[in-house]
């Protein structure tokens, strides 16, 4: 296995950073090897600024087991003040679901219910490597989070791109809407895999292979419930 990283830096915007992006991401590779099994995977960094997840200025994406994008904003008040965890973070979640897609033959599956899962296990996986739980994990709580997770779950088995009005507004949410709270994906999945975990005694990485049904399963049956109702 070996993780190789291009960071791109002709517009010259990561190249202040080159030296301190190396060695931060040569050793959260190493860190989530050691928990993971990986393949050989090529990571692209870029400064993208346009791309970013706007409250923390990183984005990233897998794209199968062996490709992963990492799109910053070097001048991004958060990125800049919380940069080594904030890498490191996003990097261990996509280097999971790169581990996940290596097991299963794709990270998310084609249903509702094994991109929820994906991302939980994603979310819960940057615990484990003693990172913060991610803001998108735990933005939709309470009364929000039950009222949209009775409604996840009704769908967990439909094809992800045949939902109503489009999946991507079961995963991100939209702001100021009560039928699909902002993040509501991401804070459905990761309460789902929370919960999970903690009932089975299981860990992130442990889980990296299992089929989502084994967890989907055991919600619709009642015997899991989402952490924070």
């Amino acid at each position: 296995m070996t993780v190789k990283f291009h960071i791109l830096q002709s517009n010259g915007a990561l190249a202040g950073r080159y030296k301190k992006l190396v060695p931060l991401l040569n050793n959260t590779a190493k860190t989530c090897a050691a928990k993971l099994t990986l393949a050989d995977i090529d990571v692209v960094v870029m400064n993208v600024p346009w791309n970013v997840i706007p409250r923390t200025g990183i984005n990233g994406f897998c794209y199968d087991a062996h490709q992963i994008i990492l799109w910053l904003d070097c001048s991004h008040h958060y990125l800049q003040a919380n940069f080594e965890s904030t890498v490191r973070a996003t990097l261990a979640h996509e280097l999971h679901h790169c581990a996940r897609s290596l097991a299963r033959g794709t990270s998310h599956s084609s249903t509702y219910g094994g991109s929820l899962v994906a991302e939980g296990l994603a979310c819960c996986f940057e615990e484990e490597i003693g990172e913060n739980i991610p803001f998108y994990a735990i933005e939709c709580t309470g009364e929000a989070l039950q009222k949209f997770g009775d409604k996840a779950k009704q769908n967990v088995h439909k094809n992800r791109e045949k939902l109503f009005g489009g999946w991507r507004q079961w995963v991100f949410g939209i702001n100021n809407d009560p039928e699909f709270p902002y993040q509501c994906g991401y804070s459905t999945g990761y309460s789902l895999v929370r919960g999970w975990l903690n009932k089975t005694g299981s860990t992130a990485s442990a889980a990296v292979g299992i089929d989502e049904n084994e967890i989907l399963d055991m919600w619709l049956d009642g015997q899991i419930e989402l952490i924070g109702y």
